[in-house]
Formats: C-alpha cells, structure tokens, sequence
C-alpha cells in the first residue's frame, strides 16, 4: 500500500542497510566491475553502473510516468500523420531532402515509431519530458543487467524482504513489438533478423545481448554493417543469411550521408521486401523540434484533451531558433529578443544529435557567451526549450576502492514498445547534462510497489 512518504523512507533505509555493511570493501567493487564486464554492461571497455543502490520510483510516480508517456507517444504519432497528410510540414522540423523522399515511403505498417524512449525528469509528483529518442533507442538490456548485478550487495538483499520490488524487462518488450509489426507488415512464422549498424562502436555490447536475447527465443539473427548488405531476386541478404527485419540501430542521417537509393536496404525497403525497425519515417519524430508541434498554441486541435494536458503540464515550450516572431505563454514575442533577455530560463540544443554535444544552458553562461551560442545556433539547425527545473538526489557512488553519498542528477527515461511503456533506462550524472556518451553512468531500476506484510 502506498503512502505519501515511503520513498524518503526507504531511501534512508538503504543507505542505513550501506553503512552497516563491513563487506562494501575493494573486493566487492572489483567484482561487480568483473561481473558488469563480463556480461557485457559495458560502454566501450568502460562499466555501465556507478552506483550501490538502484534508482527507486514509487508506483504512483511509475504509473505518472507511463501514462503520460504513452500519451505523448499517441500524441506524436498524430504529429506523424499531419507530415504525411502535409509534407511541407516536414520542413518546419528540419527534415533534408533524403530524409524527407524516405520519411514518404510506406513501411508497412501503421505505426512510424515501433521502439522509442523519452528521456524524462520525475521529482515527486512532477514528470517533464526533454527529447523523444524516436530513431532507434540504445540501452534496452541495461536495466534488467544491472538489476542482476545489484543483488549482488547484501543491502539490495535485505532490502527485496522487505519491500516489494517491480522490475521491468524491455528486451521482452521490444521482441513482442517486433513480432507484432512483422506480422502486421505481412510476414509470417518468425523472421529473420539483422541488427544494422557500424562496426567498433561502444554500443556494440548491446547488439549482442540483444543477438543472443533474440536466438535465445527462437529468432534467427546476425549482426551486420551496412556493407555487407546485399539485395537480389526479393531478398536481402547478409551473405547466406537472409534476412526479413532489420532491427535498425544506426542513425539515419549518418546512413544517408554515406549511400543513395542503390543502396540494397534502401532498394529492399522501397520495394516492400524487408521489415524495418524503425522505418525511416522515424526521422520525422525524432527531430527535437517536433517540441515545437506540441507545445505551439495552433497545433492544439491535432491533440485530444488528455494529451493536450500532458502537453500543458510534462512537455517544455520549445522553438527551432531563428530570426522570428513566435509565442511564449500565450503572448507574442520576438524570439532572439526574447532569448537574450530571459537566457537563465533556456536551453539551446541540436534539433539533430545525440550525446550531448553542443548543449548551452542560460544560466551556466555569460551574456556574451549566450550571444555567441544563439549565432551558433543561427547558422545551424538548434532548438530552444524552457529549461527544465532539475533536482540532485543522493546516490551511494563507487570506485574502485571506495564509496560514498554523492548528489546526482538522475534522468528516469521510459522505453515504449508501439506506444506502450515498459521500465526506463535510468541515468546519473555530476552534470545536468545527463548523457553516459558524454561520461555519465546508470544504475538499475525497481518500482516500490509497498511494504512485505509478514
């Protein structure tokens, strides 16, 4: 049974479950770094988790969560529908020109996002959304992998008796969602599956996982680059691997920098004989200004009451940044203007980009310096958005000798599978820029579903 202040509660029982505990010593640590390693909750060569204590929502905060991301997540495939229904649409997030031919292309099937994740904040009752990662989402198997690897501390042990813990498996989300979108596509039994993407990259450790997490429940599947594509007679092949879904984790507009319409995917998916996960349409939503669509006062209509609440209360005013008059609260402004007398109020980021490169917070900077990051912004593509109020929680972080309560910033991001929510990838940082690319980590992630009655 939830009560308003179990989470404080509990929290302050861990930690005491950590500070009572005499084997928190160098040995430990090395072993859940070996154990992190040697199943491959890795970045690169380095660990994913830095922390002896999962991130802990309660269920009214998970069940906030979830509703309003499967909302938004309807609410932006509405946003979709208007670009495909109105392509010139398309222009006012940025898409270029082959993002745009491909994004027209129909995939098969109705849905232009299968797998996505919000990237989100949750200070008790308050949920604020700041990106919809729409192209291909990273990070599925981290959650249950270091769940697993936690149990290792004899806290979390004692802890699980008494309090009921909910965990989450997103990898199964994801395989349910692609074999509903296979079958809805037109293919039948079980596909063959090709996890796309470049060589020697950090995440590579995720493509395997989820290789070996698919062949473990009877999907066929490889691992492939895009060079070793080939497309004949109807098939697309990797080899004599043929190949029925392309599980996509490559960035598309890296894809479309480097190869045209020859290219045997791209012939495959324009002619109706591969399955793609996420199609290219994808691209559409995953622009940051598709912000901008949701929280601009004339689009409201597109949104049902319920989303346009969600809107109103979880999503920042957010605008591509360009020389023009706009909106903010209900009132016109010009906008360059507007930032330049209100810079501690925003954030100016890529409307395309991943890892948080790039990013200016007002507050952090000069006024000169902010000037300077709106002639960037100018003279590339940039969004804007209201900048999120953000709060540190303290964490029990580790080394490699030592640990201790440290103040964190923790983003509780939500994966969808078809517009339903399933866990969240759950991220730390010393930075309000929350990003493990650019050197934060993750922890695990329970809901506290209540005491265990004995």
């Amino acid at each position: 049974m939830y009560y308003p202040h179990m989470r404080e509660e509990a929290i302050a029982e861990y930690h005491k479950l950590l500070l009572s505990d005499e084997k928190l010593t160098a040995d430990l640590f090395a072993r859940l770094e070996e154990r992190m390693k040697r199943n491959l909750l890795c970045y690169g060569e380095r660990a994913l988790g830095v922390s002896l204590r999962p991130h802990f929502l309660t269920r009214a905060q998970y069940d906030r969560l979830s509703h309003a991301s499967e909302m938004l997540a309807g609410a932006f495939e509405k946003i979709a529908g208007a670009m495909i229904e109105t392509p010139s649409l398309m222009d006012e997030v940025g898409l270029l020109e082959m993002e745009r031919r491909m994004a027209l292309v129909n995939p098969g099937f109705a849905q232009s996002t299968v797998t996505t994740r919000l990237d989100a904040f949750v200070f008790g009752d308050e949920v604020k959304f700041v990106e919809y990662n729409a192209e291909n989402p990273s990070s599925l198997t981290d959650q249950a992998g270091l769940n697993e690897v936690l149990f290792e501390i004899h806290a979390l042990q004692v802890f699980a008796q008494k309090y009921r813990l909910r965990q989450f498996d997103p990898a199964a989300g994801l395989l349910t969602a692609l074999l509903e979108t296979y079958s809805e596509w037109g293919g039948k039994g079980w596909p063959q599956v090709a996890i796309l993407d470049w060589n020697d990259l950090p995440t590579a450790n995720e493509f395997t996982l989820m290789r070996n997490y698919f062949v473990a429940h009877g999907i066929p599947a490889i691992i492939c680059t895009p060079d070793e594509l080939e497309y004949a007679h109807g098939h697309l092949r990797c080899g004599d691997f043929r190949i029925d879904l392309v599980y996509k984790r490559i960035i598309i507009h890296e894809f479309l920098a480097r190869y045209d319409e020859r290219h045997p995917l791209l012939r495959a998916y324009i002619n109706g004989d591969v399955c793609l996960l996420n199609p290219f349409r994808c691209k559409m939503l995953h622009k940051k200004a598709c912000f901008e669509l949701l929280t601009d006062e004339a689009r409201a209509g597109w949104f049902t009451s319920a989303e346009r609440e969600v809107i109103r209360c979880c999503v920042p005013w957010t605008r591509r940044v360009r020389d023009a008059r706009t909106t903010y609260q209900g009132r016109a402004v010009d906008l360059l203007e507007h930032l330049r007398q209100h810079r501690a109020g925003f954030i100016i980021k890529p409307n395309d980009d991943y890892g948080g490169h790039d990013v200016f917070l007002g507050h952090r900077l000069t006024a000169a310096e902010w000037d300077a990051a709106i002639s960037t912004a100018l003279d590339g593509d940039f969004v804007v958005q209201e900048i999120v109020e953000l709060h540190t929680e303290e964490f029990p972080i580790f080394t490699e000798d030592r640990w201790s309560i440290q103040p964190m910033y923790v983003d509780t991001n939500p994966f969808l599978f078809r517009g339903r929510a399933e866990g969240a990838l759950v991220r730390l940082s010393d930075s309000p820029v929350v990003n493990v690319t650019s050197g934060g980590g993750e922890t695990g992630f329970f809901v506290l579903e209540g005491r265990v009655n004995h």
